[in-house]
């Protein structure tokens, strides 16, 4: 395993797999797992989410320590959501996960809070507090909220600080770096500081580990949301906080109750996104050019192939991919994926990810958000810049975040629900290109922040 580890961390994820699948017959049954869980990694740094998706439920399947197996059931949960798959198989692996804590901590509650009369204690528990996606929209959370009503600590599973984790460090009323100890722990920790709300920013991203957290149910009321897009399926978990728009159609697919408020996020932009924007101006160029920024896991079969026709269709125009990783091995494969689906491989330009991708957005005419996973950040930032997105709307919570964020910010008529459609309005649109003028209810954090923090007011009952 040593070798297969040396070659993903020279991003050469062709010779670790090959390495890994050589071994995996004769390993240690106890560490099978190991195996399989780098065969994962090798895989996401090939662009292959339906090898992803199996390697980490093969993990999860030969780990017989439950910790790790939740782990590895978290990675396959949220990896099976780069795949068109149903509701109903996304649900049935949530409800799966929650079978995973069959030991102490599911019966094990550390209730024994009483509410305070003059502020409600709300702890966020999050995998980091680095500048990330998620971040842009939840930051002000921590740092405009009502102080007399309100206690608001961070709690942070990694000890990695950037300048994002600083800012959340001086605004909170506590901030507590607990990658130290254990999951039980970190409960037991929140529990004492008297938090009255616990709210997960994490699901069943990083491994899932802040819902190892929850499910010792430090908090009288747990809450998930923002940071991840889906049922927890952890009984612990008392409401997943959205909006009527996302889900709609789906309620019936969450094992939480549902927290429903006018919007379910807005967008903040950092200080480097709003110098960009001050800055941006449109790069002058002759062919009307599509764009994808999005992670390249999230490029499927389906979305390629909708390319393919919308090119075909405009014989002069041309297509930028770049990643959100800086790994040449998926630059590559997203290179010999596009060939295989038939594309013009001399109207695609394909790119490693980097810091300061801002400029990207000024070449590029129509941005086409990928589906079933649709961009997140990235859909969010092309509106704040100006940039046209066209997004396929799919009928289940997740699916829908692109066109939440379209609808929020009033364009509503860049959604569609099939790739006929989208195919149609990406063609008829280059021959008479609009510019969009955003709504802000997409950018109105201060009203977000006043209705979030009267929704949980609204799950506390002082009785």
């Amino acid at each position: 395993m040593d070798l297969a580890k040396k070659f993903l961390a020279e991003n050469l994820p062709d010779k670790a797999l090959e390495r890994l699948k050589k071994i995996l017959p004769t390993v240690n049954p106890s560490d099978e797992w190991k195996v399989h869980e780098l065969i994962g990694a090798a895989f996401h740094d090939l662009c292959d989410a339906e090898g992803a998706v199996q390697a980490s439920l093969n993990a999860a399947k030969t780990d017989l320590i439950l910790r790790t197996q939740r782990r590895h059931f978290s990675n396959y949960i949220f990896a099976l959501h780069y795949l068109n798959v149903d509701a109903e198989i996304l649900f049935d692996a949530a409800k799966i996960y929650n079978s995973l804590y069959r030991d102490a901590e599911q019966n094990y509650s550390l209730l024994t809070t009483h509410y305070s009369l003059k502020t409600i204690n709300v702890a966020f528990v999050a995998p980091h507090f680095l500048d990330s996606s998620s971040a842009r929209f939840y930051e002000p959370l921590l740092t405009l909220y009502d102080r007399e009503k309100f206690f608001v600590t961070a709690w942070s599973l990694s000890n990695d600080e950037d300048d994002f984790t600083k800012k959340i460090r001086r605004s909170v009323d506590g901030y507590f770096d607990v990658s130290e100890i254990s999951f039980e722990e970190t409960a037991q920790k929140i529990h004492d500081v008297g938090a009255d709300i616990l709210f997960d920013l994490g699901g069943h991203t990083e491994g899932g580990a802040t819902l190892q957290i929850a499910a010792y149910k430090p908090a009288r009321v747990q809450i998930s949301g923002i940071g991840y897009f889906d049922t927890t399926g952890l009984d612990a978990i008392d409401f997943y906080l959205t909006d009527k728009f996302l889900i709609d159609g789906s309620k019936n697919f969450f094992t939480e109750n549902i927290l429903t408020l006018e919007s379910a996020f807005a967008f903040k932009p950092n200080k480097k996104m709003a110098r960009a924007k001050e800055i941006f101006l449109r790069t002058p160029h002759k062919n009307f050019t599509f764009g994808c920024l999005n992670n390249f896991m999230k490029i499927t079969d389906e979305y390629l192939n909708c390319v393919k026709k919308i090119l075909a269709a405009v014989p002069n125009a041309k297509i930028i991919f770049r990643d959100t990783t800086p790994l040449k091995s998926r630059q590559v494969a997203l290179t010999e994926k596009i060939k295989s689906a038939g594309l013009p491989i001399n109207r695609v330009e394909i790119f490693c990810g980097r810091n300061e991708f801002f400029d990207d957005y000024a070449q590029i005419d129509l941005m086409l958000d990928t589906f079933p996973y649709t961009g997140g950040m990235m859909t969010a930032l092309a509106i704040y810049f100006g940039v046209p997105v066209l997004n396929l709307c799919g009928k289940i919570h997740s699916q829908r975040l692109g066109a939440e964020m379209l609808q929020l910010a009033g364009l509503e008529n860049f959604i569609v629900t099939n790739a006929d459609d989208y195919i149609n309005f990406a063609v008829n649109f280059t021959k008479n290109p609009t510019k969009i003028s955003p709504a802000a209810q997409l950018f109105d954090v201060e009203n977000f922040v006043a209705n979030f923090y009267a929704a949980l007011e609204g799950t506390i009952n002082f009785d």
